[in-house]
């Protein structure tokens, strides 16, 4: 009898440490990298954040991630395939847990708005610009190599001839 109370506390003590072992194997598997792999598509349902069930909240610890990531754990434990236990998800919590992946059609983003400010600086700069239209090149023309025409308005033939007169004097 005295043996065995020498023992009892001993075997309690050996059976706390074993539990806390087991507890603490438990949190390393349901942060491995296959149930985080699953929860990456299951939404978190705490309400307080729109993550999945991989989330940050409380450390790890929001109180509907670490049983969901259980369950996942216990699933894969069990045999069970990714697809099965979305499917099983859904089930339970209805299409809004379900988080689908990004469109593959996702990289195209970047160009479209590439292409989309060009076009719209291209439209400023014609703004800025104005209208411009082209004209042929008229003979007597200066720019086609004849003789300026005289201008019929009166206040721009006095101001060309005053820039004649200048430029006379700097040769």
């Amino acid at each position: 009898m005295r043996r065995l109370k020498f023992s009892l506390p001993l075997l309690l003590i050996a059976l706390l440490l074993q539990s806390g072992a087991a507890f603490a194997q438990t949190a390393s598997q349901i942060e491995s990298d296959e149930v985080k792999r699953i929860g990456s598509k299951l939404s978190c349902q705490c309400g307080s954040c729109q993550e999945n069930l991989n989330c940050n909240m409380s450390s790890g610890q929001c109180h509907f991630c670490k049983p969901a990531r259980t369950k996942i754990y216990q699933m894969q434990h069990d045999g069970a395939s990714d697809a099965a236990i979305v499917a099983s998800f859904v089930k339970e919590y209805g299409e809004k847990i379900f988080r689908q992946d990004p469109s593959s059609y996702f990289w195209m983003i970047p160009y479209l708005s590439l292409l989309v400010g060009g076009g719209v600086v291209w439209v400023v700069i014609r703004k800025m610009r104005g209208p411009q239209s082209l004209q042929p090149a008229a003979a007597g023309h200066p720019s086609a190599g004849g003789a300026p025409l005289e201008p019929e308005d009166p206040v721009y033939a006095k101001y060309r001839a005053e820039i004649e007169r200048d430029t006379e004097r700097l040769e």
